[in-house]
């Protein structure tokens, strides 16, 4: 079994250690715990909400059952408490944007479960996996369905969540780092002209990036420092939907950083719907960035082709009626 079993409070984190077998164990036991975590918390805020409302209700009854003055000063404060619970409502509103991706139990413990099937054949027997995985979406934060909307909101700055870590060391003998990150942008615009009725809209989009390091030997590669920019970005292959956002390649290290957008799939099965066909696939997305980290070191140890030299250009012949108009004068 995989050494530190169980969600980490402090970071609200899967953190794991051990042979392949333990870790897909404990992956695949994810959703009923993901189940409980997310009823309560849901429940707290139901829960929140109706102790609130019941507070009023309280104040009401109170002030119905003073008589005199006392009665006037406390209807008084119940309707003010009342209006300022109702201003309070619109000027912050959470909503669940219903069938976003995010709401899906398995969307991120699937993708690593398949990235780990997928580098099953990669390792060595019995090789350690590290691994830090937050499964749920922070709430309101990147990748989860709950928003936050309300009139006069500004823009804040880019909310990040790193919930995945996964480090090991392949069968060849190189280190691999795959870590992914996802962000929230807030973009507030404003429109028409400049006065009372200026309408503001607020815009916010999920982004996941991914990044695959690969760590090798110098002395087994040592062609890979002279790998230039061009020639290796000749060897990256994606899957549609996923952009390269980076390349770095040092004489020790190879840096490849995708990024996705917030409709990604940990999977996307041949009987897709036709919707779910055009979301990016996440799970083929490190698959191909692990092939062209690879082929980029193939293409370190295969000498440049050598360009080829243009020929100079030929010498048209003169027509031969030109030749006769020659004599002719002559």
């Amino acid at each position: 079994m995989a050494s530190g079993d169980g969600i980490d409070p402090a970071l609200n984190a899967l953190v794991l250690e051990g042979p392949m077998a333990g870790l897909m164990s404990s992956l695949r036991a994810l959703p009923e715990a993901q189940k409980a975590r997310r009823f309560w918390s849901r429940m707290r805020v139901l829960v929140g909400a109706f102790l609130r409302w019941v507070g009023l209700i309280l104040c009401v009854w109170f002030a119905g059952t003073v008589q005199g003055p006392l009665s006037v000063v406390a209807g008084v404060l119940c309707v003010g408490l009342a209006a300022a619970l109702w201003v309070r409502s619109l000027v912050s509103t959470v909503f669940r944007a219903f069938g976003h991706p995010g709401d899906d139990l398995n969307r991120r413990p699937e993708l690593v479960v398949r990235v780990l099937e997928r580098l099953k054949a990669d390792l060595a027997p019995d090789t350690s996996v590290r691994l830090r995985f937050r499964p749920d979406p922070r709430p309101e934060g990147p990748g989860s369905s709950l928003y936050r909307l309300g009139p006069g909101r500004k823009g804040s700055p880019d909310v990040l969540d790193p919930w995945l870590l996964l480090e090991t060391r392949l069968a060849d003998g190189a280190h691999l780092r795959l870590s992914a990150v996802e962000r929230r942008r807030i973009k507030v615009s404003d429109h028409g002209p400049n006065g009372p009725r200026r309408r503001t809209r607020t815009k916010e989009s999920d982004t996941l990036f991914l990044e695959a390091r690969l760590r090798v030997k110098a002395k087994r590669h040592p062609d890979l420092a002279a790998l230039t920019q061009d020639r290796a970005l000749e060897s990256v292959r994606l899957p549609p939907g996923a952009k390269l956002q980076r390349l770095r390649i040092t004489g020790e290290q190879l840096r490849l950083r995708i990024r996705l957008e917030e409709t990604w799939l940990p999977r996307i099965p041949k009987d897709a719907s036709a919707e779910a066909a055009d979301s990016p696939d996440a799970s083929l997305a490190v698959t191909m960035m692990l092939l062209s980290l690879y082929q980029m070191l193939h293409l370190a140890r295969t000498p440049p082709a050598p360009k080829a030299v243009k020929a100079p250009p030929r010498e048209k012949p003169s027509h031969p009626r030109a030749k006769s108009r020659r004599r002719s004068s002559g």
